[in-house]
């Protein structure tokens, strides 16, 4: 496994086009603090404090391993390399403990795993998992993806797609 030192800011991502991100990829702990305080700032700003989690896997490794960690707080999202990072950013294991944070994925099992894995734990009291949590409202079932879900709230045209 290769480890190597990066950060990478995007800013004005287009999101459907009237919104923009700021997205933050690094391997850095240094840097990943730096975002981290200030998306605590954000955070401590908001009524509810909610964050998007996401977590991408090693394809080439087995057992597979947290490769990258995805934390979104309204339009400011950090990526972190954790595959590719030499040193571990201090803050982390304390944000995602935060008990004053709610974390929402989709299909979560999976990932809970693979963090500890790493090294890692998110407050499993304050974890939702959108998949069990919200059922289609017209047939009440489960989601069997995210895409399905993106299909319904975003646009009937992605959703037609996805089945084709």
């Amino acid at each position: 496994m290769q480890h190597r030192r990066y950060t990478r800011g995007l800013r004005n991502v287009d999101l459907h086009g009237n919104h923009k991100l700021h997205v933050v990829c690094t391997s850095k702990g240094q840097d990943m603090d730096k975002m981290l305080s200030m998306l605590r700032r954000k955070l401590g700003r908001l009524p509810v404090k909610l964050v998007g989690v996401d977590l991408e896997y090693t394809h080439y490794m087995k057992p597979q391993r947290a490769a990258v960690l995805q934390l979104c707080v309204e339009k400011e999202c950090l990526v972190h390399h954790i595959s590719a990072a030499k040193d571990r950013p201090m803050e982390l294991d304390k944000f995602l403990m935060n008990d004053e944070y709610t974390f929402a994925r989709f299909a979560i099992e999976g990932d809970k795993n693979n963090l500890k894995l790493a090294g890692l734990e998110i407050n499993s009291d304050n974890y939702i998992d959108i998949q069990v949590e919200w059922r289609d409202p017209y047939n009440k079932k489960k989601f069997d993806s995210l895409a399905v879900v993106a299909g319904r709230l975003i646009d009937i045209h992605y959703q037609h797609e996805e089945q084709n």
